[in-house]
């Protein structure tokens, strides 16, 4: 999906979350850093009175060596960089760069810290938040809040049912088929809404959506609908 990006704000926070201290000494080669990246995208459009704004939040945990960090930097830029990607901050993105030399400049200083006050921990918690703010039209936030709106009606399912009927196994097998996602398509799974990428593999209904396999197969477990067009499959 595209948006027309005119400007955009950023911040990025680093910090020590509550860490559980052991009885005993923890030798330094068995000591993990675990970073939780949480980004918000707080998106507002310039072309509506009154302005929408709507917050996207993405979050993201990956775990390294207290030891990598110390010996090869690189490693850790290697580590980071996909769970950067995943949250869609990728190595395209103007801040990649200044955001992990950030989160490897804090993770040094807070390490140095916590083994300095003598805490023996087999995990350090680190937290880093991210939030920009971009400015889009209004036509596009709508479609983010729609969208916004699916994803959180397929999370409600998935906690509760709301009553809903799963589509019968058999049919669920026999009816979806996999089918290549052509380049230029430009389609988004609207159960996770992540992209799906030109040349993989997705699963289509018999009404012609497709979707990640995995994510209409657990939606399917859940409802017979379409989360689309509402199609019934059998059940």
């Amino acid at each position: 999906m595209a948006t027309d990006i005119i400007d955009n704000d950023f911040s990025h926070h680093v910090f020590l979350s509550d860490i559980i201290c052991e009885t005993h000494p923890v030798p330094l080669s068995q000591v993990q850093i675990e970073l939780t990246i949480t980004v918000t995208f707080n998106f507002r459009c310039f072309d509506r009175v009154p302005v929408l704004s709507l917050p996207v939040s993405r979050q993201e945990t990956v775990t390294f060596d207290l030891l990598t960090l110390w010996e090869d930097r690189d490693q850790v830029r290697r580590i980071l960089a996909p769970a950067l990607a995943s949250v869609r901050l990728g190595a395209d993105t103007p801040w990649h760069g200044m955001m992990v030399d950030k989160i490897i400049r804090r993770a040094l200083v807070i390490s140095d810290w916590t083994l300095g006050k003598g805490f023996n921990c087999k995990v350090l918690p680190l937290d880093s938040l991210i939030e920009t703010s971009v400015l889009v039209s209004g036509g596009t936030i709508e479609f983010l809040m729609g969208m916004r709106a699916l994803a959180e009606s397929a999370a409600e399912f998935e906690r509760n049912n709301h009553g809903m009927v799963a589509a019968q196994e058999s049919s669920v097998k026999e009816m979806l088929t996999r089918v290549r996602v052509e380049d230029g398509g430009d389609e988004d799974c609207t159960v996770c809404l992540e992209a799906m990428e030109a040349g993989s593999y997705a699963a289509q209904m018999p009404c012609s959506h497709m979707f990640h396999a995995e994510c209409i197969g657990k939606w399917l477990k859940l409802s017979h609908y379409c989360p689309v067009c509402r199609f019934q499959m059998p059940h």
